[in-house]
């Protein structure tokens, strides 16, 4: 018998701030997410940011980012990313990457990835 292991649980009140979190307006900029993503732990990033499509559409996808740098320990990894697939399903977050390095992090890595 096979299956998969839930290593976290997402709350209820969670979900419905991640909801909210999709219809709301706030500026940040992509270094400022940088700065605040630390050297050595893992983390998920959950960002919306203003798509240009090539056909002159504009959408804001929901979109969660897995930072795992170099250097931190295999333990946390092994946590994050056993968590990584259930958080997409449990949020309905369609579109996610993964991230070894900070400065990975651009303009362009986004749209590359979430268009």
């Amino acid at each position: 018998m096979s299956g998969s292991v839930t290593i976290c649980q997402i709350p209820d009140d969670l979900k419905k701030q991640l909801r909210d979190f999709r219809f709301k307006h706030s500026e940040c900029s992509i270094e400022e997410i940088q700065d605040e993503l630390p050297d050595q732990q893992p983390r998920f990033v959950v960002i919306s940011y203003e798509l240009k499509h090539s056909d002159g559409r504009v959408s804001f996808p929901l979109c969660l980012l897995f930072y795992s740098p170099f250097g931190c320990s295999t333990e946390l990894q092994i946590l994050y990313a056993g968590s990584r697939n259930h958080l997409v399903n449990a949020c309905d977050l369609r579109k996610n990457a993964e991230v070894r390095e900070i400065e990975e992090i651009t303009k362009e890595f986004l749209d590359s990835k979430f268009s």
